[in-house]
């Protein structure tokens, strides 16, 4: 028997020296505890079923599992896997039962100080209660309120109202969580965790190692709220302290950390979620997987560092920012759903800031468009393309689809396509241009000027100039060589010899006076050689002769063939001679024979 008093002896000294310092308190005098409708104020063991239960534990030693042990000499009350689903009902007959009524733990204090330590050990549930933990010191002239939650377990204290509440109507309040990983929600309206002092006091978060969940509920919960006083305002000092690598999270429609005074900042060394703004706060190694859910940021500030360790996985569903001074080492599993950061081009896409992937689209070309534009017959012209300002690659088309290289736009020179030369001589043939048109831009022409020899092609006649025939040959392979006959020589003029006129005879041809060239031989009327004739125009006919009686009236010449006519009989003096008849009708034909003489003459 005193064998077994000294081992019991033992395990209980080792139990006090594994209970942290600040867990080493006497329970407050007058204080109450609450716990699933049980008062565990004396102290021992109890059970918790699967309904969420507590049931006074009569065996010997220790329940294997699921069961509430408090210490009633150092005020701690463990969790070993417990359920808890029941809360305190409203009473006015038990102390306390009128203040902290639907509460699954609750501590009261009426005249001083209400503490408590909770120690918790594997996995511990609260649920299906109005208010998780409350810890109330009600007094209004003394008291401080305080929780700490340590211990290598969890707890899940899930409450329609608050999941964690702690209240002191006349002093200072404060939450403490060592170690132990903790998650508070409020699933109807409310907090999840609630800090409450007097007005112009002071209330405080301290999370040293392990984290903090906090949930609100409704329009009206925050993650977390400081509260000075009861009242919609007031003063005091609301402090938020992590260290050792801890974790907060504070999220509801009313805020993430709200308070009805001057907000807190926290300090430390840990990581701050303030709704879906995450800081980190110093150096900070994580101790579990971490992950940024969607919506959520994480900024790593100057001075402060993240390092995921080996066996660490941080998962980023929102954005993770490392700015200017701040470091993030991942020595472990870095698991990036949602890429950010970076810049776009039009030609890269954005790398993520987080994990350096690459992610998202191109941007669209900044594109200005060249028009197109003809050549001309020496310039090259262009068709229609876009330059990027951005990334100065070139395209076909205004959408930046068709990428083409630099100057396959170009359209060469369409050359000049000339008409026919057109030659120009001078007046006197000296000179001659040739000049040609282009039929694409009739101000495109070119010239070539000659060479120009001349030579006499026809003499001059009395009357007629001479011609000298010009050739102009030109350098240009393009022209032509060209000739023009010139009428440039002057006429020599008629050398003219008068034969005097001299009258016909009547055996003689006579003529008018005329003139002869000695030149051309040509015939005049006149000295000047004017009016030309022929030369039988000057001819005059011989007269013939006018014989009378056998004798010629004009030259005095005779006719040879004339005969006297003999004395005829003398006639009947009764009536005329009957041979003068035909002496008519002999002369008659004898003067014809001699005019046909004559004419005959003339013509030989």
């Amino acid at each position: 028997m005193k064998k077994r008093l000294v081992s019991l002896l033992m395990a209980l000294a080792l139990c006090l020296s594994l209970l942290p310092a600040t867990a080493l308190a006497a329970t407050p005098n007058g204080q109450v505890i609450y716990v699933g409708n049980v008062n565990v104020t004396s102290g021992g063991y109890w059970t918790t079923g699967n309904d969420g239960t507590v049931t006074a534990f009569t065996g010997e030693g220790t329940p294997a599992d699921n069961f509430i042990h408090y210490d009633a000499t150092n005020n701690v009350l463990t969790l070993h896997n417990a359920v808890i689903k029941k809360e305190l009902d409203y009473s006015e007959s038990i102390q306390g039962g009128t203040y902290i009524p639907g509460s699954a733990i609750g501590v009261f204090h009426q005249n001083g100080a209400a503490e408590l330590t909770i120690q918790l050990e594997g996995t511990n549930t609260i649920a299906e209660v109005s208010n998780g933990i409350y810890v109330l010191a009600s007094s209004n002239s003394t008291g401080d309120a305080s929780l700490t939650i340590t211990g290598d377990g969890s707890l899940n204290a899930s409450a329609s109202q608050r999941g964690i509440m702690v209240q002191s109507n006349s002093s200072d309040a404060a939450l403490k969580i060592e170690n132990a990983k903790v998650t508070a929600t409020a699933s109807s309206f409310g907090d999840g965790v609630s800090v409450q002092s007097k007005n112009d006091s002071s209330v405080s978060l301290t999370v040293d190692g392990g984290s903090l969940t906090a949930t609100g509920g409704g329009n009206y919960g925050a993650g977390i709220r400081f509260q000075f006083g009861s009242g919609g305002s007031g003063s005091g000092t609301p402090t938020v302290t992590v260290s050792n690598n801890a974790i907060v999270r504070a999220s509801g429609n009313a805020g993430g950390i709200a308070t009805n005074a001057t907000a807190a900042t926290p300090s430390g060394t840990g990581i701050v979620f303030d709704g879906s703004i995450g800081t980190v706060y110093g150096d900070v190694t994580l101790q579990e997987d971490l992950t940024i859910n969607e919506g959520e940021s994480l900024t790593i500030g100057d001075g402060a560092s993240l390092t995921v360790p080996e066996g660490t996985t941080l998962t980023n569903n929102g954005t993770v920012t490392t700015e200017e001074g701040g470091t993030l080492t991942n020595n472990g599993s870095l698991v990036c759903n949602h890429h950010f950061g970076g810049t776009a081009t039009c030609t890269e896409k954005a790398t993520c800031d987080l994990c350096g992937a690459e992610y998202g689209d191109f941007l669209p070309h900044s594109l200005t468009k060249t028009e197109a534009k003809a050549p001309t017959c020496t310039g090259a012209g262009n068709e229609a393309y876009w330059t990027c300002g951005s990334c100065g690659k070139y395209f076909s088309d205004a959408s930046g689809n068709t990428e083409i290289t630099e100057d396959s736009w170009i359209l060469n020179p369409i050359g000049h396509d000339w008409m026919d030369a057109v030659y120009t001589w001078s007046d006197d043939g000296s000179t001659c241009t040739a000049t040609r048109t282009c039929k694409h831009d009739s101000t495109h022409t070119e010239t070539s000027k000659a060479t120009v020899t001349a030579a006499q092609t026809k003499a001059p006649t009395c009357t007629q100039m001479g011609e000298t025939t010009y050739k102009a040959a030109f350098e240009a392979d393009w022209a032509m060589t060209q000739t023009k006959v010139i009428a440039d020589i002057p006429a020599a003029g008629h050398t003219l010899t008068k034969t005097e006129a001299q009258a016909p005879t009547c055996t003689e041809a006579g003529n008018e006076a005329y003139w002869t060239c000695g030149t051309c031989g040509k015939y005049f009327s006149d000295g000047e050689g004017k009016e030309e004739i022929t030369l039988d125009s000057t001819v005059l006919s011989a007269l013939g002769h006018d014989y009378k009686d056998g004798v010629c009236t004009r030259c005095d010449g005779k006719d040879p063939d004339y005969v006297p006519p003999t004395e005829p009989d003398a006639p009947a003096q009764t009536g005329e001679s009957p041979l003068l008849p035909a002496l008519a009708v002999l002369m008659i034909l004898s003067a014809a024979a001699l005019l046909w003489t004559g004419r005959k003459r003339q013509q030989f």
